[in-house]
Protein backbone atom coordinates (compact mmCIF):
# COMPACT_ATOMS: atom_id res chain seq x y z
CA UNK A 1 0.00 0.00 0.00
CA UNK A 2 1.53 3.29 -1.09
CA UNK A 3 0.72 6.63 0.54
CA UNK A 4 -0.94 9.30 -1.55
CA UNK A 5 1.32 11.86 -3.17
CA UNK A 6 0.19 14.65 -0.83
CA UNK A 7 0.86 12.46 2.22
CA UNK A 8 4.34 11.60 0.93
CA UNK A 9 5.08 15.29 0.36
CA UNK A 10 3.94 16.17 3.89
CA UNK A 11 6.06 13.38 5.40
CA UNK A 12 9.11 14.42 3.37
CA UNK A 13 8.74 18.06 4.36
CA UNK A 14 8.41 17.12 8.04
CA UNK A 15 11.53 14.94 7.90
CA UNK A 16 13.45 17.67 6.03
CA UNK A 17 12.42 20.26 8.64
CA UNK A 18 13.51 17.97 11.49
CA UNK A 19 16.90 17.28 9.86
CA UNK A 20 17.41 21.01 9.24
CA UNK A 21 16.56 21.71 12.90
CA UNK A 22 19.18 19.19 14.03
CA UNK A 23 21.82 21.02 12.02
CA UNK A 24 20.95 24.58 13.08
CA UNK A 25 19.67 24.22 16.66
CA UNK A 26 21.54 26.35 19.22
CA UNK A 27 24.00 24.76 21.61
CA UNK A 28 22.75 23.84 25.05
CA UNK A 29 23.87 26.27 27.78
CA UNK A 30 26.56 24.90 30.06
CA UNK A 31 26.06 25.52 33.79
CA UNK A 32 29.47 25.51 35.46
CA UNK A 33 28.53 26.20 39.06
CA UNK A 34 25.54 25.06 41.13
CA UNK A 35 25.00 28.59 42.50
CA UNK A 36 23.58 29.70 39.15
CA UNK A 37 20.74 27.20 39.40
CA UNK A 38 18.96 28.94 42.30
CA UNK A 39 19.33 32.59 41.30
CA UNK A 40 16.42 34.91 40.57
CA UNK A 41 16.84 37.75 38.06
CA UNK A 42 16.75 41.21 39.65
CA UNK A 43 13.74 42.20 37.58
CA UNK A 44 11.64 39.46 39.18
CA UNK A 45 12.98 40.12 42.67
CA UNK A 46 11.27 43.51 43.21
CA UNK A 47 8.40 42.49 45.52
CA UNK A 48 8.22 44.33 48.80
CA UNK A 49 8.21 42.24 51.97
CA UNK A 50 4.79 41.42 53.34
CA UNK A 51 2.91 41.39 50.03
Amino acid sequence: MRPRRSTAILMASWVATFVLYLFVKPDQPIVTSPEKLNTVPAVLNTATPGH
